[in-house]
Order: structure tokens, then C-alpha cells, then sequence
């Protein structure tokens, strides 16, 4: 009988992988990369079903060890360090083909129906001729009507857009973006490392194999990817399963928290930096930090001024566990008692996340953990980290897509996420209500001081920013609060948008431009060691783009063409009807340009077009450990005293406020504000605005985070049906105390506000935060008289500008019934 049973389930087995088998007759598959913007760009790799020219199923990649689950069960540790292991996706990538599928895909150019209301979302079709000619001639006209700071970009800034500006003569750009600019600032003012391109710390196999202690502050991988999906997640789960201990300090019970670490403190937000601070105290008190390596490391006065700061020698306040259990919320003893395992550990990877560094003056926590690091010696060396970025092995560039500008520097504005403060303030400025340098403080200028902004900058044209993952839909990423942006694109004449589908942003612009999608309708090479593996790989254009979709690059070389400098934008252009081949052939150069420069054999263009992409950590016989140029090697850092330095002598300078900031070998520096405002030389504890000890938390007692979903990638996909409903479910998180408080049940829908505005949300009461405070996930798109987006809330005119800080204080009621 039992025999019979076994044959019958053979046969019904072998029934289903015959049904499987037709019903992928007739498809290929191919290999691509995710270039969907997130924190692991390019990392992962798709295998894509592709039926005639269109996509069916995304399924996981099997390039290396196919068809095994627990990969680390059947690899050699060499192989580990050597990431030979299979770039898996996260949730998103396996719904892009449906995604790329979207019936609300933007598929041809839009104007506004003459005499709409901006913001009603009602348009009509024009040819991309018009569309051209009309931002072309509202380019000249209101050059010539408002002068050259009347044209600007918004949130995230945007790179071919400050390039088009420079070889023409007039338009104002940006600075800064959303995710870890106090890290960028920090990379410099301490390491002398350029914070845009030279940021490699640490790889995911060093963590595994040589670190001691790993603790995870703010930072939840299982969320934040840093690489391939969640793969630095599964390294430091095998490290853990190795008897690696994990710490992780959130104020949330994260995933991360409950499958990862050994230990979970909460902590109050924006308070890390009195527990960075606590830990220092007990490492000098005890005698417990390097002294060899800071002795050789670390630039000496700056070291003293710490020393006295943290031994309250400068105020009289010692920063001892007691004092900052009192801000923080952790106690004493276990902040000692870190402090001691922390010594112990020879070395720990620390790192501290950019979400740490997202609040007011979060420029201290970033310079404060890699101070920490530096006391301890826990940098340069295998198993520890400098924590600013995770980056793996450096990847040589490729070739630009054209020439330099050289004969106008656009001016940058303001920080990013400050572009509608920039455009309301400036007519306090001209109506004699606030002061230029006010002006600068607020928004954050980085640019010639003599110029006349803002008085001359009248912004009349405004174009999009960033890419279509993070900046373009500022309405929805942008953290500054979303009425005041709503109020500057009114003030426009007009808006020039592009992007894949209809966003709430879009709804307010004057043109919409529909873009092609770089995964899987384009030839596009991404190299990137950003996270902690390094990959090359390209994207081989799967589908073909649907109705009169192009891409970034086609737009911008248009507009040169039609501006004069065509071929100075873009050398490789020729014509409309070549642009895929001229495309093609200039990806192919620039992928061959960095292969030549690498020091191991690489595929030819067509084979690394068809998937076999160049994974740099196969071939290192070591996992990459970052800054060991300056500490095996001893080099000197690339800082005015050659070591590591805590204490800034920009900063300490008053003198030099107000002007553009250059470090000493006259490199600028890209995240530094001309006015700091009250930013200190060392990393300092200070309380934030809109954070937990501010007076404003007597009418709004509660501190809203706004934390990233596993479900999007900053707000796209927000709109993906498969990744709502029972996947993923839009509240605002509360604590059982602070419900109790305000007689709140589970599932209630709750007024959550503040003076900014107010959004409508059900509550999921829960013990995974801590009381003080909620959580509202980013991404929501705006919907007018439908308050779901985070951004409603937010908004700081007093903070130091370079972090991008994504919480703020509110209230949550029950709503008044009426």
C-alpha cells in the first residue's frame, strides 16, 4: 500500500513539473540588474522570464550554487569571503515585471489642460516636439524676463540638469540628498575622505569572519539593504551562528532586533549621542581605549579636546553612564557594561546607520561613533569599521557622457529638501523682513558669497530632481513639510516633471515627460561598491519601452541639441534614429574602460551584456577591509595634520562663515553649508529641535519617526497592489502606555498632528516602540483630503541643514465626530 501511495504522489509530482515545463514553453531567460535606486543599486540580479518581448516572472538568481537554500551549508570559508554566493532580491524585485506592467504607466508627454487648477491632475497629450520646444523657449524667455537664478531643481537635486545649466549659462541646482549627508560631512571633516566617492569602510565577509562584536545601532538590514537584499542580514546571521554576539540599539523592536541580534537596547531618538558619550567616559575613566593607536592615529589636540569634553573638564558636567541615562533612557549599568564588552572586543563592527544621523544634529552621532571606533582602534583593520558607509573593493570609473562645463558654476541654492523654503523666504528677504545671511542659514546656501541671492533669485521654472526612486516625488520623500511645498510649486510658472507613472507630484506639473525603466528597457552598465559587496554589471534591455517612453539621458541631450551644445552634453550622439546604437556604443566603451583598469581578466561587452557580470570580491583572496592604506600602510589621512581628526578646525573658525567651504589641499567640501549655525568643532551632545527634550513637546508630546517600509524603496511601489492589503498595512504605531493614555484601541483611525498639518491613520498599539513615541512609515503618497503621507508633518527652520531629518513632535487624538 505504501508502495502505491509513493508511486501515486511520483506521478502527481511528475505531472506538476510537466504542467510547469509548458507553461514556460516559449520563454527565455535572462540576467539583469535591479536599478530600481535603492541603497543596493545594481547589486541584485533578476532572472527574468521573457515571452514574446514581454516580461512574465522575475525569479530569484541561481548563477552560483542553483537550487540550494543554506548556501553557507555547501561552501568553503574561502568562498564565503569571496561573496560567491547568490545576489537574491528583496520583495520588490519580485513584482517589478507587474511594476513594469502598471496600467497607470505614463507612456507619452503631458501638458496641463489650459485653465486646469495645478494640482487636479488633468492633462492632455502633446508630441515630445512640443513638449522640447516649449521648455526650451520658457528657458530663454525667463532667462531673459527674471535672469540666470529664475530656473531651479528641487529635492535631491539633479546632476544632468546642473550639467545642461553649466553649459548654458543660467539655472541655479541643489545640494545634499536624503539618506546620509552628516555621514558624507563626517567622512571629510574627520578622514579627509571625499563623502560622494571615496566612502568604503568594510565588507559583508569581513564582518563574518574576522569581527568580534557586531552591534547594529539604528540600523536594520532586514530593511536598509546595503548590497544584495537582505545578504549583510544572512552574513551577520552566520556570524552570529559562529558565536559572534549582536547588540542592537533602536528604539524599535526591529526584525533585526527579534532574528539577529542577541540583545536589543531601546533608546530615546536623537539621544545616541549622550550614550556614545556615556561609553567614552567608562574607556578613559578605566584606561580601556588604544592608546598605541591613538597615539599614532589620531591628531593629538583634537583627542585632548575630547577628552576634556567627556570628562566635563570644559563644563563642569562629567559625561559619565548616570548622566546619560538621564537624557537617553538606558541605564547606567548597561551602558558601562557595554562600554566593558565593547573594550573586550577586539575589534567590533560598529555601525552606526544613516537614520541615526536623519534627525536634528545628526552630524554629532556620525562623528561620535566613528570617534568611538578611533579610541579603540577599531578601523583599518579586519573585522572592524570606520561607520559612515559599508563599500566593499573600488570599482575605476568609466567615461563621462560628455565634456565638463566650464564657463558658469551653478550656484547651489540651498539643501535639497529646502528648495520650497528657499523659494517662499526669499520675498522676506526683498520685502526687508529677513536678513541675506538669515536667508542662507535657513535653507542652507553652498555658494559664492558675493552673489545676489537671494535678491535676485526669482524662480520661475522648476524641473525635477533626483532619480525615480528617491528625490522625484518630493512630495512624498521630501522631508520638509508638504503644504509648504504644494505653496512653492503654485508660485511656478511652470513645472517640468518626468517619472514612470502618475505621483502625486506629478499632478501639480505643467509638463510631465514619461521615462523609460532602466531594469528592464534600457542598456545600462551600473558599477557599485556601495554596501558591503562590489559588483559590475548591466541591465541588457529585456522589454521593449512601451508608447513614447525615453530616457533621462535622451531628454537632457534634446535639449542641449535644441540649446546649441548638443555635442558637448553628449559626444556620442548622432541622431534620433541611432540613439539605442549610440547608446549601446557608449556603454560599451565606458564598461571597457573600467575592465582594462582592473586587475583581473573580465568578459567581453557581449558576454557581460547577456549576464555574465564581473562580482570584484571573487576575485580577492581577502575580504575587503577599508582605510588600510592609512593604518597597515600608515599613509597619511588625507586631512591637514595626516591622522584622524575628532576636532574640526573649519568649524572652530567663525571667521570663515558665510563663505564656501574648501578643506586644506583645496578640495571642497561637498556637505558643509556656508553658515553651520550653532554646528560645534567637536561631536557634542546637544538636544534636538522637535526632538524629545524640546518645549514644543509640551502641546506635541509625541516623537514620530518616520521609518522605512520593506515594502518600498523611499515611496515607489507605494502604489503596487501586491505589496499592500495583507503584505503591508498603513498605520501609525503607538505604544500600549501611551494609548491606554489616550483611551486608543487597535485598529482605531487616529488624527495624528502638529502645526504643520494632520493626517488620518488607523493605530496599531504595540510594545515594539518605546512610549514617547510612533511610527508612521515613509513613502505615502500625498492624496488631497486624504492625510496618509509622513510629510504632511514635517519641517525645521532651525536645525543645522546637512542632515535631512525625517521626524518631528505630534499629537495623536482620537478625531472629533461631527
Amino acid at each position: 500500500m505504501k508502495k502505491a501511495d509513493g508511486k501515486e504522489d511520483s506521478q502527481k509530482i511528475q505531472h506538476i513539473v510537466e504542467a510547469l515545463g509548458k507553461r514556460h514553453l516559449g520563454e527565455k531567460t535572462v540576467y539583469t540588474p535591479c536599478l530600481t535606486g535603492c541603497d543596493g543599486i545594481g547589486h541584485c540580479v533578476l532572472k527574468a522570464r521573457v515571452r514574446d518581448g514581454q516580461l512574465v516572472l522575475v525569479e530569484p538568481d541561481d548563477r552560483y550554487n542553483p537550487g540550494v537554500g543554506r548556501e553557507d551549508r555547501l561552501l568553503s570559508e574561502r568562498d564565503l569571503a569571496r561573496a560567491m554566493v547568490q545576489r537574491r532580491a528583496c520583495p520588490m524585485a519580485w513584482v517589478s515585471h507587474k511594476h513594469h506592467n502598471d496600467p497607470e504607466r505614463l507612456l507619452y508627454p503631458l501638458k496641463r489642460r489650459p485653465g486646469s487648477a495645478r494640482g487636479a491632475g488633468d492633462f492632455v497629450r502633446i508630441s515630445w516636439d512640443e513638449a522640447l520646444d516649449t521648455i526650451v523657449g520658457k528657458m530663454i524667455e525667463y532667462r531673459e524676463r527674471f535672469g540666470p537664478y529664475s530656473i531651479m531643481t528641487p529635492f535631491m537635486g539633479n546632476d544632468h540638469a546642473e550639467r545642461l545649466f553649466g553649459f548654458w549659462g543660467a539655472g541655479v541646482d541643489t545640494w545634499g540628498w536624503c539618506s546620509c549627508d552628516a555621514e558624507r560631512l563626517a567622512t571629510h571633516l574627520t578622514a579627509g575622505r571625499l563623502g560622494w566617492e571615496d566612502y568604503r569602510s568594510s565588507s559583508a565577509a569581513d564582518v563574518l569572519l574576522n569581527a568580534k562584536l557586531i552591534v547594529l545601532w539604528g540600523f536594520d538590514p532586514t530593511t536598509a539593504h546595503q548590497g544584495p537584499s537582505h545578504q549583510l542580514a544572512w552574513y551577520i546571521r552566520m556570524a552570529r551562528e559562529r558565536g559572534t554576539p549582536v547588540i542592537c540599539i533602536d528604539p524599535r523592536y526591529t526584525m533585526t532586533a527579534e532574528v539577529l541580534a542577541d540583545q536589543w537596547i531601546p533608546i530615546k531618538p536623537g539621544t545616541d549621542m549622550a550614550f556614545m558619550l556615556g561609553v567614552a567616559h567608562v574607556l578613559f575613566e578605566e584606561k580601556l581605549y588604544d592608546e598605541s593607536f591613538v597615539e599614532h592615529f589620531v591628531e593629538p589636540e583634537g583627542f585632548a579636546h575630547w577628552r576634556s569634553y567627556v570628562l566635563g573638564e570644559q563644563d563642569g558636567v562629567p559625561k559619565t553612564p548616570r548622566w546619560a541615562e538621564t537624557i537617553c533612557g538606558v541605564p547606567a549599568q548597561t551602558i558601562a557594561e557595554f562600554a566593558r564588552l565593547y573594550a573586550r572586543s577586539k575589534p567590533t563592527w560598529l555601525y552606526k546607520h544613516w537614520g541615526v544621523g536623519r534627525k536634528s544634529r545628526g552630524e554629532n552621532a556620525a562623528r561620535g561613533a566613528a570617534t568611538l571606533q578611533a579610541m579603540m582602534g577599531y578601523f583599518g583593520v579586519p573585522g572592524g569599521i570606520l561607520p559612515y558607509f559599508i563599500g566593499s573593493w573600488p570599482i575605476p570609473p568609466g567615461l563621462p557622457l560628455g565634456d565638463k562645463p566650464s564657463n558658469y558654476t551653478v550656484p547651489k541654492i540651498c539643501r535639497s529638501y529646502k528648495w520650497a523654503q528657499a523659494v517662499l523666504l526669499a520675498d522676506e528677504v526683498r520685502a526687508g523682513r529677513m536678513s541675506r545671511d538669515e536667508w542662507r542659514a535657513i535653507v542652507g546656501y553652498k555658494g559664492d558669497p558675493a552673489l545676489p541671492i537671494p535678491e535676485e533669485f526669482h524662480p520661475r521654472m522648476l524641473w525635477w530632481g533626483g532619480n525615480f526612486g528617491a528625490g522625484s516625488n518630493f512630495l512624498a520623500t521630501s522631508p520638509d513639510s508638504l503644504n509648504g511645498q504644494i505653496r512653492a510649486l503654485e508660485r511656478m510658472d511652470l513645472v517640468l516633471y518626468m517619472h514612470l507613472r502618475m505621483t502625486p507630484t506629478a499632478r501639480y506639473a505643467d509638463i510631465i515627460l514619461p521615462g523609460l525603466e532602466p531594469t528592464w528597457e534600457d542598456v545600462k552598465c551600473s558599477a557599485t561598491a556601495y554596501g558591503g559587496f562590489s559588483t559590475l554589471s548591466c541591465s541588457p534591455r529585456l522589454a521593449e519601452p512601451p508608447g513614447e517612453v525615453r530616457s533621462v539621458e535622451w531628454v537632457f541631450t534634446k535639449i542641449a541639441d535644441r540649446l546649441g551644445f548638443g555635442k558637448e552634453f553628449n559626444r556620442y550622439y548622432s541622431d534620433d534614429l541611432h540613439w539605442n546604437e549610440d547608446w549601446e556604443r557608449y556603454q560599451k566603451l565606458s564598461y571597457e574602460a573600467t575592465a582594462k583598469k582592473l586587475d583581473f581578466p573580465t568578459p567581453s561587452w557581449d558576454e557581460f551584456r547577456a549576464g555574465k557580470f564581473v562580482h570584484v570580491d571573487e576575485h580577492r583572496d581577502q575580504p575587503f577591509v577599508g582605510f588600510q592604506a592609512e593604518i597597515a600602510d600608515e599613509q597619511p589621512f588625507l586631512t591637514r595634520s595626516g591622522k584622524f581628526e575628532i576636532y574640526s578646525e573649519i568649524i572652530a573658525d567663525d571667521k570663515q562663515r558665510g563663505e564656501v567651504h574648501y578643506d586644506h589641499s583645496g578640495r571642497l567640501i561637498n556637505n558643509l553649508p556656508n553658515d553651520w549655525r550653532d554646528l560645534q568643532p567637536l561631536p557634542v551632545y546637544q538636544p534636538s529641535r522637535h526632538g524629545l527634550e524640546d518645549s514644543l513637546g509640551v502641546k506635541y508630546p509625541l516623537m514620530m519617526l518616520t521609518s522605512h517600509s520593506r515594502y518600498r524603496i523611499h515611496s515607489q511601489f507605494w502604489s503596487q497592489p501586491l505589496l499592500r492589503g495583507d503584505v503591508y498595512r498603513h498605520s501609525v504605531w503607538l505604544s500600549p502606555a501611551d494609548a491606554q493614555r489616550r483611551g486608543i484601541r487597535e485598529g482605531d483611525r487616529v488624527r495624528v498632528f502638529n502645526d504643520k498639518g494632520e493626517i488620518f491613520l488607523p493605530v496599531y498599539v504595540t510594545s515594539r516602540i518605546m512610549p514617547g513615541l510612533v511610527v508612521v512609515r515613509a513613502g505615502a503618497w500625498y492624496e488631497p483630503g486624504d492625510g496618509l503621507a509622513a510629510t504632511m508633518l514635517l519641517g525645521d527652520t532651525e536645525s543645522p541643514v546637512t542632515p535631512a531629518p525625517a521626524t518631528t513632535l505630534v499629537q495623536v487624538e482620537k478625531p472629533v465626530l461631527t
